[in-house]
């Protein structure tokens, strides 16, 4: 089994991979790094909690970095309050999470088990490690872009003893059109995309603020939150994602009752008691996040947009 194959394999699939030598684990390191002085201690304490540049035991030779792209359209799901409906987008890598990086690992298993060996998923910077191994471009917005899906991607990335083949390893890479591209830019509401330079103003982008429990500054318009989780103002502007920014993955509907529920603040025991609920959450994909996560932020993200209507 070869890193070609591998890479034909999940081709074959409709994803996209590539296949890094294990030492560029340095380089990640590296880069993120060299980011540190323009990242604000508070934003970087959020990236490095989900990272771990250590592999796991349970590939005891580790020789390559594999790194996938699944095509994943947004989700939308609807609410109801007051008796006015309110359609709200869920974009990519937030629904089905866990079972898309299960799925990723589960491919790679049954190709390379067959030839004696082994895989297992790391905590890695997946945007950086797609761009740098050559599979992806970042936008002016710091997204990671593939070729013929857009930004409209999950990442998964694995470790393994596979023989990594030819280094595919570019470094960072930006789309060519951003150099005179500034929709992005002009189209975000916080200023997270700034024009001093192009790293993401971080502490700025409404992503990660929504993505916290904490409660939002006081300098946020209730009138930018877009999302049940996350920001699509910057992807649903830019050219290169022209195509795949109407496609919709799923929907699900929750009525005026499930809707003051999930705005109240839901746990996991909670749902026990409301399988109907519980179950429109599980077919989307989200029950798979704990109780501070769909309890304290998608509850106060949704009362933000119930009341920004």
């Amino acid at each position: 089994m070869t890193s070609r194959e591998i890479v034909g394999s999940l081709q074959d699939r409709g994803w996209r991979a590539a296949v890094v030598p294990v030492g560029r684990l340095s380089d990640l390191r590296a880069e993120i790094d060299s980011r540190r002085a323009q990242v604000t201690p508070a934003v970087m304490k959020v990236v490095e909690r989900n990272l771990d540049f250590t592999p796991p035991a349970a590939v005891r030779t580790p020789r390559s970095l594999i790194v996938v792209a699944v095509p994943h359209a947004c989700a939308r799901v609807t609410v109801v309050a007051d008796g006015e409906e309110l359609a709200v987008p869920i974009p990519t890598a937030y629904c089905h999470h866990d079972d898309m990086q299960a799925a990723v690992a589960a491919a790679l298993t049954a190709n390379l088990a067959p030839a004696g060996l082994s895989v297992a998923p790391m905590r890695l910077p997946k945007k950086l490690l797609a761009v740098c191994a050559g599979m992806a471009r970042y936008g002016r917005n710091n997204i990671a872009y593939v070729d013929g899906y857009g930004s409209f991607v999950e990442l998964a990335v694995c470790v393994s003893d596979l023989a990594p083949g030819v280094d595919s390893w570019t470094g960072p890479r930006e789309l060519p059109r951003c150099s005179t591209c500034q929709a992005c830019r002009r189209a975000c509401p916080t200023g997270a995309i700034g024009e001093d330079r192009f790293l993401l103003h971080g502490e700025r982008c409404l992503t990660l603020l929504n993505e916290s429990p904490r409660p939002f500054p006081r300098w946020i318009d209730p009138a930018w939150h877009n999302c049940l989780v996350g920001c699509l103002v910057c992807q649903r502007v830019c050219p290169e994602d022209h195509d795949g920014r109407d496609e919709i993955a799923e929907t699900a509907a929750f009525d005026e009752r499930e809707t003051a529920l999930l705005a109240a603040g839901v746990d996991h025991g909670l749902l026990e008691r409301e399988p109907r609920l519980r179950d429109k959450l599980g077919d989307l994909g989200l029950l798979g996040y704990d109780d501070e996560f769909l309890g304290v932020t998608l509850a106060r993200n949704l009362r933000a947009l119930l009341g920004a209507r």
